[in-house]
């Protein structure tokens, strides 16, 4: 197969394709393959064997908290979902407790508690749905690249069909 790469389609590809859509979906996942390790961070030895860094300990952990993380953590994927749900959660046992008469230390208490398992609850059900639609995605780009091998092999075919068709007929033309 020769074909030439032009922006997100081959060359001699439709552009008005019925899966034109799907194509652009499709292509948006498939990154250029690089010569460079991508797993590896920039400036870091490759393939080298170098010295083992000791485990960071807590002091080291808590030194690398930044005031920007707190600023953006409404970013991360499914933590506002989490939090909504948590604050919900935590609003809705702890005022139903302080209502049905338990002392305000202990309504609180269940506020916070409702609160932290509503949020880690939320989020841990939305990471689970974003690993599945990330499984679901790779079995549609897998499906993907199995439909274009066939696609391209069956215009090969009718490729070599029509030349051998045209070469039958230049030499019918060829021996009158």
């Amino acid at each position: 197969m020769v074909a030439e790469s032009q922006g997100n389609r081959e060359v001699g590809e439709p552009s008005g394709t019925s899966d034109a859509l799907a194509g652009k979906t499709y292509d948006s996942f498939n990154y250029p393959a690089t010569s460079e390790n991508i797993n590896s961070l920039p400036g870091v030895n490759q393939g080298k064997v170098s010295k083992q860094q000791p485990n960071a300990g807590l002091f080291e952990a808590l030194k690398s908290i930044q005031l920007e993380d707190f600023k953006e953590v409404h970013k991360k994927p499914c933590t506002r979902e989490g939090f909504l749900t948590g604050i919900g959660a935590g609003f809705g046992i702890g005022g139903v407790r302080a209502i049905l008469g338990a002392p305000i230390f202990t309504a609180c208490s269940w506020a916070v508690g409702a609160f932290v398992f509503g949020s880690f609850a939320m989020h841990e059900y939305c990471q689970q749905k974003r690993r599945t639609e990330k499984a679901g995605i790779q079995r549609i780009n897998a499906a993907l690249d199995e439909k274009k091998v066939e696609i391209e092999r069956k215009r090969e075919e009718t490729r070599k069909a029509r030349r051998k068709a045209k070469e039958e007929v230049d030499r019918q033309k060829a021996g009158r």
